[in-house]
């Protein structure tokens, strides 16, 4: 369910999924795809391992919140990756529509890669804190 909100959240805007709403000048690659399946699928992954409720310390509640805010960012590093490069307005005006093609486009697979990384590391982590929380050692 979480994946699926992600997809649409990440695909309508940058029109992986295509809507109405949206338009995109420039035909998407198939890594686009393969990226937003693949961060959405993490971001669900992540989202859907929530630690038990009740008494589980401040120190266990304070990693979960870090780990909600490093899944949006790579919600937002992934929307980067996929999407259209001429759309992205900070890209256009900073280096023109020339240099988001140029420039832009050749480095959205390198930003892909670093959304993954960064969704790897945050499902890591809160499987982690999970095991900590959930299954802990008892001490002799």
């Amino acid at each position: 369910m979480y994946g699926a909100i992600a997809a649409v959240l990440i695909g309508i805007p940058s029109d992986l999924i295509d809507t109405p709403i949206f338009g995109r000048p420039i035909d998407a690659r198939w890594l686009d795809y393969a990226i937003l399946a693949t961060t959405s699928a993490l971001i669900g992954l992540i989202l859907a391992i929530r630690p038990p409720s009740g008494d589980v310390g401040a120190d266990a509640e304070s990693a979960v919140e870090r780990q909600g805010t490093t899944t949006l960012w790579g919600g937002l590093v992934s929307f980067l990756a996929v999407g259209c490069p001429v759309c992205n307005q900070a890209v256009v005006a900073l280096v023109g529509i020339s240099g988001a093609l140029s420039w832009w486009a050749p480095v959205q697979p390198l930003v892909g890669l670093a959304a993954l990384t960064l969704l790897v590391w945050t499902l890591r982590k809160r499987l982690r804190s999970y095991r900590a929380v959930a299954c802990p050692i008892p001490v002799a």
